[in-house]
């Protein structure tokens, strides 16, 4: 910084910072980049002698220096809006004293749309551990060292991420045969489909016989589509609108081997729906309730969604539409926040294939993904 001040003058301004690519690591470890604001542009140029109108003058009207004018002006703005945003990017880091790596492992945190104060508590807890440590770790990530070197950090970071959430991709409480299990949501997350792909692949392939219920009474029609599915799958299905119905339904097939409620998408204005809902499944303690949200939201949207649902309290989450983003860190904040387990992660419209038990590892894989110099497969035996 005092190079470039002596070089630039006092208001020379640090844009960016670092690791030296191999091809210029011969000159330094880092690369930065320093900037300084252009002089002022004259307001009243002196002119020697009197030209031309029409050879001074351009095609709008403009002399040369007003237009020179004009583009340093807008240049200076420029300049001073990416000062701005670079003071701003500066005050959210989680310290005065980081180095260049843990400044990037914040920035690909919040990259990957992970939570800020989640980003800063992890950087601060890699930041706190011993000298030794800490070196071995920094010099390993962003170094280009073989599996075996490199593989011992990896997975120390893995296991800071991967403790951050759980994951429990079951259906049901207990361990007995018959598994009772519901599905909630906003409007257009994926819950039916969702639901349908449980029943095939948790149900069906595993012989298991299938009870659809539908509580989607809110909607002309809404059940309709649940009753096309369970007839071309050829599961039974039934429509309940009470508590009283839904212990009748449950009683009355419970020599079935899987029990899959679909709700109605209840939207940001219909709270009076999942107040009734919400006390319809507290009468019936034994129903696992999924959350199901939509991974491509951005995360503001997402949290806000979510916090609606707490009257649920539901045991589970499913995400649905990875397909959609490859920035996974919202699902680790909602994991966080409501302090449930993800169960089941769906990428597609597909059924069955479109859905997966979630684990830590797919999750922790593309948070880190973010990172330069950081393989995919470091996760595998860490998680």
């Amino acid at each position: 910084m005092a190079l470039a001040a002596q070089e630039l003058g006092p208001d020379a301004m640090l844009m960016n910072s670092r690791m030296a690519p191999p091809e210029a690591q011969h000159l330094g470890r880092y690369e930065v980049v320093f900037a300084s604001a252009p002089p002022p542009a004259p307001t009243e140029p002196a002119l020697t002698q009197k030209a031309d109108p029409e050879q001074v003058t351009d095609s709008e009207g403009k002399v040369p220096w007003q237009q020179l004018s004009a583009e340093i002006t807008n240049l200076r703005r420029q300049l001073e809006r990416t000062s701005s945003l670079f003071r701003s990017s500066q005050a959210a880091l989680p310290g005065v004293s980081l180095s260049p790596e843990l400044q990037e492992i914040y920035s690909a945190l919040l990259d990957s749309e992970l939570d800020p104060e989640i980003a800063r508590n992890i950087v601060n807890r890699l930041k706190t551990r011993s000298s030794n440590e800490t070196s071995v770790l920094q010099r390993d990530i962003f170094s280009r060292r073989g599996p075996v070197e490199a593989g011992g950090t990896r997975r120390g970071l893995v296991g800071e991420i991967s403790s951050l959430f759980e994951t429990d991709p079951a259906l049901g409480f207990t361990d007995s045969e018959r598994k009772i299990a519901a599905v909630l949501g906003p409007p257009g997350c994926g819950k039916t489909t969702t639901l349908v792909k449980l029943a095939v692949r948790y149900g069906l392939t595993c012989r298991r016989p299938v009870q659809l219920l539908s509580m989607d009474t809110y909607r002309v029609a809404a059940a309709d589509q649940l009753r096309s599915y369970a007839a071309i799958l050829g599961v039974g299905f039934q429509v309940v609108e009470t508590p009283r119905a839904l212990s009748q339904a449950l009683e009355e097939h419970r020599n079935k081997g899987l029990v899959l409620i679909d709700t109605p998408g209840i939207g940001a204005a219909e709270q009076d729906i999942a107040t009734d809902l919400a006390e319809l499944f507290a009468m019936v303690p034994e129903i696992d309730k999924h959350l199901v949200l939509t991974a491509s939201m951005r995360s503001a949207d997402l949290s806000r969604v979510a916090e609606r649902f707490r009257v649920f309290q539901p045991d589970k989450l499913i995400f649905t539409r990875l397909d959609e983003t490859e920035a996974l860190g919202c699902v680790v904040n909602q994991a966080v926040q409501l302090g449930r387990p993800i169960s089941f992660l769906s990428s597609g419209q597909q059924i069955p294939e479109d859905i997966e038990e979630c684990s830590k590892e797919r999750i922790v894989n593309a948070i880190l993904e973010r990172l330069p110099a950081m393989e995919q497969s470091a996760t595998t035996a860490a998680a």
